[in-house]
């Protein structure tokens, strides 16, 4: 008897100092649980530093509901520019990835939402397995949806000009499927193009007698557009997914027209008036976007496989009507362009010793037929065959140094072949180049601070439009052309990273050989052909930028202030001076100021006020001299537990969205004043109809005693 209530103590014993150990525990885990919840929020700000990258957090923040992916991108700390063309700060237009996928249509800008982003990785300096012409790069990662079922997102956008009266609507309807890691899904998205430009021109050409033309100038751009998008993901395992998805464009046709109305004079004498209305009929057989990727392990050894196709068709119809004092004129030309790119890309990646060894090829195969034919015996017509061919391969090592940092040293070569033939000119170019592109960096923490400094060697090789060889007539007295023999562009970059709390700061320095621009080459009839050259004097830039991410209660702010500078003098060619020649400087710093304030109230309310400004100031040979200022006013609201959403946007407000440009060229002049229609009303009506629902089935029990355990 004795035993027994002996073992039976021993037993209450053991179990109540066993209950007592796992409620330690248990409390233990909730305390630790509580300590790392703020630690999470004391030590991630929603931007960061992580090697040569800024990362900011989207998901949970009020760039979530900044609007449009291209609308959020601008507010991003280290962007700027606009929605429909974002760029990064010092590095201009970047490469944009979505989850590892390339971004190759702009109008996707439009069609993402910033409520399916959960950050942003901004790279002003990127590495050797990037293209040697990429400055800049942002990574897009998605918000993971979870559970299985049928969503649809339903999105409406009307913009009404204010000074104007047109409107501008766009609409996309998108479904999703989940199923067993299966993600089945297809999109819908119409937009209507109607953008109007007004601006003044002048130009003055200096030789031994004076030509000056000024007037107004107008353009303006309809077209309707649908994209229709269908792909598949699936997520086989942790280990493995792969996917494809297709983007078919349907032009639905557009016009574009320019007028120019203007007075011509010789000597202060006035020669002429011309009146000249062009007018472009576009149309764009079916265009197809597709991608194919592989993501996966095997054991150590990371995979990652991207594979894209791209076909693309443009013909233009285009009647040039001339009205002149002196002779009237009826220009016809027809231009054709039609476009095909193969890409692949493979990047395998292996934890060694401290750090990870990447190494990969990417290749890239694109075609190009332009037509051109003008019923001008003076200006040749043109059938020529561009072929570019890309293949590189590249490997980089990254080694965790621990309290010493974190260290990187990358090479990526590059071979290019380009061909270029014009049959009805016999004009023949190839191109054979081959080209070594180092890159490397090293990042430290140092107590609250982060810092990173990068190092790459880059090139820029010249668009096929810029190669394009064709004459097009704009008129009488203007005419444009590009230029088979531009060299590429060679860049030393040399860039600083620093963070500290909500602070960032990004420094760099530039050096450009062989900078492409257009110049000004007068013809024996007095005409100006605007071409493309290389400038033969190297191009020296700076720039520093300052970013700042605070939030105070209900407020929260991304501001952004910098400045560039650039170093460049020209001896330009002048009759009128001793010599011959003077010396033009084009140093004026430009200086850049964004403030996004958002404000988040009860009741889903949201209001933002949103401020850029970019000062007067060179860029190579190009002076603006105006300072661009914009200001938007939105308000949100949601409803239904945040399945239904409107917004209300007052753009432009101060109606200062304008670009004065002005360019030296010796003994030509060109003062070009443009103002946008960019003051509008905008209405956005979003609706998500989620029923996906999750698989983890537990809904919890003995939550009071829960709750009571975490007091």
């Amino acid at each position: 008897m004795k035993k027994t209530i002996l073992s039976g103590l021993l037993a209450c014993l053991v179990w109540v100092t066993a209950w007592g150990q796992e409620q330690d525990t248990l409390q233990s885990e909730i305390k630790m649980h509580e300590l790392m919840e703020i630690v999470v929020k004391g030590n991630l700000p929603n931007t960061r530093l992580k090697g040569n990258a800024m990362i900011t957090r989207i998901e949970g923040t009020s760039l979530a509901s900044a609007g449009t992916l291209g609308e959020m991108l601008v507010k991003v700390p280290g962007m700027t520019g606009t929605e429909e063309s974002p760029e990064v700060l010092g590095k201009g237009a970047p490469l944009i990835y979505i989850n590892g996928r390339l971004l190759r249509d702009a109008s996707e800008l439009k069609r993402l939402r910033s409520e399916d982003i959960r950050d942003v990785e901004v790279i002003n300096n990127p590495g050797a397995q990037y293209d040697a012409t990429v400055r800049a790069v942002v990574r897009i990662h998605t918000r993971r949806q979870q559970g299985d079922g049928l969503s649809l997102d339903l999105t409406a956008t009307d913009d009404q000009d204010l000074r104007y009266g047109f409107n501008r609507p766009s609409g996309k309807l998108g479904l999703n499927y989940r199923t067993s890691g299966v993600d089945v899904f297809g999109s819908v998205y119409y937009f209507h193009q109607n953008y109007h430009q007004y601006s003044s021109l002048e130009e003055i050409t200096n030789i031994d007698k004076v030509f000056r033309q000024n007037g107004p100038y107008t353009m303006t751009w309809k077209n309707d557009q649908l994209t229709y998008t269908a792909g598949v993901n699936w997520q086989i395992n942790d280990q493995h997914s792969v996917g494809a998805r297709a983007d078919l464009t349907h032009y639905l046709g557009g016009t574009n027209m320019v007028i120019y109305d203007e007075d011509v004079y010789e000597n202060d004498v006035k020669i002429d008036h011309l009146y000249s209305e062009q007018t472009s009929h576009e149309s764009k057989p079916l265009g197809w976007l597709t991608n194919a990727y592989y993501s996966g392990t095997a054991g150590k050894l990371g995979i990652d496989f991207n594979f894209d196709f791209m076909s693309s068709q443009i013909n233009t119809d285009r009647e040039n009507i001339e009205e002149s004092t002196v002779n009237d004129d009826f220009v016809l030309s027809r231009s054709g362009t039609d476009s095909h790119l193969y890409a692949t890309k493979l990047v395998l990646s292996y934890p060694i010793w401290k750090g990870t060894f990447e190494a990969g090829t990417e290749m890239a195969f694109a075609k190009r037929h332009n037509t051109y034919w003008i019923d001008k015996e003076t200006i040749a017509n043109t059938d020529a065959d561009i072929t570019e061919n890309n293949l590189a391969a590249f490997a980089e090592y990254s080694c965790n140094l621990e309290r010493y940092g974190r260290a990187s040293v990358g090479l990526r070569y590059e071979h290019t072949l380009y061909d270029y033939d014009d049959a009805m000119n016999s004009d023949y170019l190839h191109r054979s180049m081959d080209e070594f592109f180092p890159t490397a960096s090293y990042s430290v923490t140092l107590g609250p601070v982060q810092a990173g400094l990068s190092y790459g060697l880059k090139t820029n090789r010249p668009s096929f439009f810029a190669m394009n060889d064709a004459v097009t007539y704009i008129s009488r007295y203007s005419m444009q052309a590009g230029n088979s023999q531009l060299l590429n562009e060679r860049l030393r970059d040399l860039t600083l990273n620093v963070s500290w709390r909500w602070l960032s700061l990004a420094a760099s320095y530039v050096r450009c050989k062989n900078a492409i621009t257009q110049w000004a080459f007068i013809s024996d009839d007095d005409a100006a052909l605007i071409k493309h050259i290389n400038l033969e004097r190297p191009v020296n830039n700076y720039s520093l930028f300052v970013s700042a991410t605070p939030q105070i209660g209900i407020w929260s702010l991304n501001a952004t202030a910098g400045v560039e500078k650039q170093d460049l003098y020209l001896d330009l060619e002048d009759i009128h001076v001793a010599g011959g020649t003077r010396r033009s400087y084009y140093d004026k710093p430009v200086y850049t100021v964004n403030a996004f304030n958002s404000f988040s109230l009860k009741h889903d309310w949201k209001f933002d006020i949103n401020f850029m400004f970019r000062s007067r100031g060179h860029q190579l040979n190009f002076y603006n001299d105006c300072d661009n200022i914009r200001l938007g006013f939105v308000a949100q609201k949601s409803f239904l537990n945040k399945s239904l959403t409107l917004r209300a946007a007052v753009l432009d407000v101060l109606q200062r969205n304008r670009l004065n440009e002005y360019a030296d060229m010796g003994y030509y002049q060109i003062q070009q004043n443009n103002r946008y229609s960019t003051h509008k009303l905008q209405f956005t009506v979003i609706y998500r109809l989620n029923a996906t629902r999750s698989k983890y089935k537990g809904t919890g029990a003995g939550k009071d005693a829960q709750q009571r355990m975490r007091l």
